[in-house]
């Protein structure tokens, strides 16, 4: 049973043309519903049958090279698999839509947390920082994230044994994403620098950011109040305060370089 938070449901991607080798089969996870997961493995079984069909082609035909080349997919721990709709596929070729697999695969999410990561002793050290995962992870999910990290700081400190067991999750916030370019704009990009100083007078604190961003011209507008938003959102969560008292706080300054840095907030 999975615990609070940590969705349970993962779809195992069999290859066909590689059935039973190492790197044929690919597990997908972190969908937060049932229905997501099938979703996607229905799309992805039909864009496998679609790659497959060819004018002229008969069912039998395409059956045939769907077993021999094809995609199957199966939601782990629950009796849904691709290939059970098979014949359907086969029969009514799908839409750009309805294939679109892609589309519908977990998106990473950008979060921040401190932890205090103990051992059997009860002696601790904190661990933590920004990751990306699909989904909110638990207790457990960001205890084996940061595992190594705390193993490290243990050794650091000459703690034995270095072994974590337990831990204490001071926060766990979710934060915003950088703006990305609206879709069709396949412009290059490039990178700025977003240097600003701004207050949360909600928590009598104020500061100054900078982060590097990927844009296709000089922010403005709805693009650069993102950027700073994030900055704002990014300082907020490090110290503890969280992302949400962002919304309140003011922008004292901003200002706009480029650079041939690589952007801290790249859009992948």
């Amino acid at each position: 049973m999975s615990e609070p938070g940590e969705p349970p449901f993962t779809v195992l991607v069999f290859d066909m043309a590689r059935t039973g080798e190492p790197d044929g089969e690919l597990l997908v996870p972190g969908f937060g519903t049932l229905e997501a997961a099938t979703a996607y493995a229905i799309a992805r079984v039909r864009a496998s049958v679609e790659e497959l069909r060819k004018p002229g082609i008969t069912a039998a035909e395409l059956r045939q090279l769907w077993h021999l080349y094809g995609e199957d997919c199966s939601v782990l721990n629950n009796p849904v698999r691709g290939s059970d709709l098979l014949d359907a596929f086969i029969a009514t070729p799908a839409t750009p839509a309805e294939s679109d697999w892609q589309a519908l695969a977990p998106k990473l999410r950008r979060f921040r947390a401190t932890l205090l990561i103990s051992n059997d002793n009860d002696e601790s050290v904190w661990a933590g920082g920004f990751f990306r995962e699909p989904y909110r992870l638990s207790g457990q999910g960001l205890l084996d994230r940061f595992r190594d990290d705390a193993i490290a700081a243990f050794n650091r400190k000459g703690i034995t044994p270095a072994m974590p067991t337990k831990i204490l999750v001071a926060n766990h916030f979710e934060l915003p994403d950088p703006p990305h370019p609206p879709p069709g704009d396949i412009r290059p990009l490039r990178c700025w620098k977003v240097e600003i100083e701004f207050v949360c007078h909600d928590v009598k604190f104020g500061a100054n950011a900078d982060g590097i961003f990927a844009w296709p011209e000089e922010p403005g507008g709805p693009a650069l109040d993102a950027m700073t938003f994030l900055l704002m959102a990014d300082t907020l969560a490090v110290r503890g305060d969280g992302p949400d008292f962002a919304n309140p706080s003011d922008v004292l300054s901003v200002k706009v370089t480029e650079t041939d840095a690589p952007p801290d907030y790249p859009l992948d």
